[in-house]
């Protein structure tokens, strides 16, 4: 649901999600049968925005997740673990425009997890974000960006503080637009037995239709590199640098195909454990109507650890149909 006003805007999106697993039989020693693995969960995102002066813009984003896929706490995450969790997050910030070269951004982030079963950690996180940006032109631009926070967690995990400066230069092109940044990240543990993490983070992306001749094609390449972030209970932390190629095209009106593939390194910082993780995907996309669309997706996971019963392989398969029906146009 959105609503917007000439000074303000209100997004509100709200999925419920319902999982049902079913395991090889007899279920192997040790695993838990696929009916206690079934659940119902919910994914929540808002956001609001109020234009309070010509020069002043005050926000507020806010989440929520409750799942059994690590992935939705961090895009780096590396683990397997399906226990069920919350995670919440709210962010309120302010924008502030001195003229047409320069706008600064602060913002106050607070997030936290809670695990069920009780025998994970939980977690919880406060982070300030402050952002310089100065605008070469209307499509070029420099943002200086600085963050500051404290990760804590309610077992025997360190709890940690990390600051992390960037430097990010934007291009926006015709049909194509660059992002490229590069800055450093330190992360000093309160258990004073773990060494502190220091280490340099960067950004590369690549997106938009300009890389071909054909409109109706896109393609965009992204690299990144930096610490994993949020779910990393026994201090399990890594530098992950990760590569992903995407593309798409739009055979018809109705019908568009995209294609995926990543590569992620994950070298972890207090052992010797280092992960390669692959995954490819495909997804054929066909509207029946403006407001209702049919997709079919499927892929392939596989990780490669140098530590012995790490390595997995995962193959995914999934029908999905979409309703977006716009009462203000009809």
């Amino acid at each position: 649901a959105e609503f917007e006003t000439a000074k303000s805007a209100l997004m509100l999106d709200y999925t419920l999600d319902a999982y049902y697993y079913d395991d090889r039989d007899p279920v192997p020693p040790g695993e838990r049968p696929s009916d206690e693995k079934d659940y119902t969960g919910h994914t929540f995102t808002g956001e609001a925005k109020y234009q309070a002066f010509s020069r002043m813009l005050l926000g507020l984003n806010a989440s929520s997740y409750l799942t059994r896929d690590p992935g939705q706490s961090d895009v780096f995450d590396n683990s397997i673990s399906r226990d069920k969790y919350t995670a919440n997050w709210i962010t309120p910030f302010i924008v502030y425009d001195f003229g047409h070269k320069f706008s600064a951004k602060v913002g106050y982030g607070y997030s936290n997890i809670d695990y069920n079963p009780e025998d994970r950690e939980d977690s919880k996180e406060n982070r300030g974000t402050f952002d310089l940006v100065y605008n070469f032109t209307p499509k070029t631009s420099l943002d200086l960006e600085f963050q500051h926070w404290k990760k804590e967690y309610d077992g025997p995990t360190s709890d940690y503080t990390s600051n992390q400066a960037k430097l990010i230069f934007k291009r926006q092109f015709k049909n194509f637009k660059i992002s490229a940044g590069a800055g450093y990240q330190n992360r000093n543990f309160d258990d004073s037995s773990l060494d502190d993490l220091d280490e340099f983070t960067y950004n590369l992306n690549l997106e938009g239709g300009g890389l071909i001749a054909n409109r109706r094609s896109y393609i965009s390449f992204n690299v990144e590199q930096n610490l994993n972030d949020q779910i990393a209970s026994g201090n399990n932390y890594y530098l992950a640098t990760r590569f992903i190629l995407s593309g798409g095209h739009e055979f018809s009106r109705k019908l568009l195909g995209h294609a995926e593939a990543s590569y992620m390194i994950a070298d972890y910082q207090l052992d010797d454990r280092k992960d390669n993780i692959y995954d490819f995907l495909g997804r054929i996309r066909y509207k029946f109507a403006r407001w209702m669309i049919f997709s079919v997706e499927g892929g392939i996971e596989n990780r490669d650890s140098n530590f012995e019963g790490r390595d997995y392989d995962n193959t995914y398969f999934s029908l999905t149909l979409d309703f977006a029906y716009d009462f203000a146009k009809n």
